[in-house]
């Protein structure tokens, strides 16, 4: 876990600011999808200009939904804190938020622009997954998102270690905490129990739809596959790597909540799918 890469001094002050990881790896995932999705957008016959301007607005839209959303499902932690709401540099986005929120934007900024809304939305799904890549790798050096307990003698287990304020008081990291507080470990113990890396599984699931929808972006036969194939990958990579998660509390079904989300996401995406492959039957050219 390295919560702050490195620090910027500003000079005569004695003051550095903090790079933190989290933030840092956001950035690095948002230039890498407006790096993309410019490539392909000017091979698909629109303006790289706008693509960059609309990564600004999704990205912005998607941090809001992404962090409304992680707030309602953690209300607990934030209703005497307030504050800490907007604390996002310690992480805390929900992706299924940040999805509706960031489609919402690209909807809006294509009529404006008067972009075919879903062929727009296809350039985004094509490079979003790399986006997520990285801010997974965020996630994991915050050492948030973190995994449920497992063997010791798992080759991939990691454990996360035990930080102090500058009060020498425990604050983190959140697995840590998360076992203190089950009694798992006690607070002379240097490190969590094992657990899943479950934010690397994420990473390795989006750059494996990443591929999967590179191999199959040209045998598309309407606008909006693309997107209902990278919702429907997606929705079965994170119910499965939700097994393995243990910062979300399961609901009354036994699931949480993006595990439902996941479902309901997944159903939606296949049924829109074969419907639209449907009503095109027998048609060759791309509509």
């Amino acid at each position: 876990m390295i919560r702050t890469l490195f620090e910027i001094p500003i000079p005569y002050t004695g003051i550095s600011i903090p790079i933190y990881a989290y933030g840092f790896m956001l950035m690095v995932g948002f230039l890498v999808v407006v790096f993309v999705a410019r490539i392909k957008a000017k091979a698909e016959g629109i303006n790289p200009e706008d693509m960059s301007n609309l990564g600004i607005y999704t990205i912005f839209a998607g941090i809001l939904g992404g962090r409304t959303f992680y707030v309602i499902q953690n209300f607990d932690s934030y209703k005497y804190n307030i504050l800490d709401i907007f604390k996002i540099y310690e992480g805390g986005l929900v992706f299924y938020g940040g999805l509706v929120a960031s489609i919402a934007a690209i909807i809006v900024y294509s009529k404006i622009k008067k972009h075919p809304v879903l062929k727009t939305i296809d350039i985004v799904a094509y490079a979003f997954p790399l986006g997520v890549v990285f801010g997974r790798i965020g996630c994991f050096l915050n050492g948030c998102c973190w995994g449920d307990v497992c063997s010791p003698d798992l080759l991939w287990a990691v454990t996360f270690p035990k930080s102090v304020d500058a009060n020498s008081l425990i604050d983190g990291s959140p697995a840590f905490l998360h076992h203190l507080g089950l009694g798992l470990v006690s607070v002379s113990d240097s490190r969590s129990l094992p657990i899943h890396p479950t934010q690397i599984y994420s990473a390795l699931g989006n750059l494996s739809i990443f591929f999967i929808i590179n191999a199959l972006f040209k045998h598309r036969r309407r606008y909006g596959e693309i997107t209902l194939l990278f919702c429907a990958l997606y929705s079965v990579m994170r119910f499965v790597v939700e097994i393995f998660r243990d910062d979300n509390p399961p609901l009354f079904d036994g699931l949480t909540i993006s595990q439902n989300a996941s479902i309901l996401v997944f159903t939606a995406a296949v049924t829109l799918f074969v419907i639209g492959r449907v009503k095109l039957k027998g048609q060759k050219r791309l509509s």
